[in-house]
């Protein structure tokens, strides 16, 4: 084959190539290499790896801010539906504890009858469940005081073992990693071709 139609018609496909790769390579770059590599004066590391802990500093913020807040447990905790449950769950306690009591002695379930344990629970619900309020107040200023979303999801992603966090990224990103690539190679396909092009153009000037 003439070597003067065999190479114009090699650049588009080699420049495909090189496109491809080169995409491959920056997408690899992300995570790879894990640990410093200093090659003469240069010193290459992951994108990922050597920022990881102002992601994970930045990401716990995010989180903190937009996404999950104390403000937020303290608006579900004060729900009408949040006190009907702990009214639910402080009754449920209630009939469990005179369950034990009553099952424990035969006297003390002749001296509380039915109607009688009934009349003591009403009146221990009367006076336990205004205070829940107050009660709830005080666990969210616990909870507060031990509950940093920022630095749990920090702390999280910090410890993060890279391998897997690699992984996941991919796992979920795949398909647009791959367009990356893709993309690379059809862009210096196309740079190819208008480099085949204007080497032609040259030739009849």
């Amino acid at each position: 084959m003439n070597f003067n139609i065999l190479f114009p018609a090699l650049i588009p496909v080699i420049s495909g190539m090189i496109g491809w790769i080169t995409n491959h390579i920056a997408v690899k770059m992300v995570f790879r290499p894990h640990r410093p590599v200093t090659i003469l004066w240069f010193t290459f590391q992951g994108l990922i790896p050597k920022r990881k802990a102002d992601l994970a500093r930045k990401i716990g913020e995010t989180v903190e801010k937009e996404l999950i807040s104390h403000r937020d447990i303290q608006k579900a905790m004060q729900s009408p539906q949040f006190h009907e449950a702990m009214v639910s769950i402080l009754s449920d306690k209630i009939d469990e504890l005179f369950q034990n009591i009553l099952g424990s002695s035969v006297l003390s379930e002749l001296i509380l009858s039915g109607e009688t344990v009934r009349q003591i629970k009403m009146r221990l619900m009367e006076e336990l469940e205004p205070f829940l309020p107050s009660a709830l107040d005080m666990l969210l200023k616990k909870v507060e005081s031990h509950l940093d979303f920022k630095k749990i999801v920090q702390e999280k992603i910090d410890g993060f073992d890279l391998n897997r966090l690699e992984s996941i990224i991919y796992t979920i990103a795949a398909r647009e990693l791959k367009a990356i690539e893709i993309f690379g190679g059809i862009l210096g396909f196309v740079i190819g071709l208008v480099q085949v092009a204007l080497i032609t153009a040259g030739k009849f000037y």
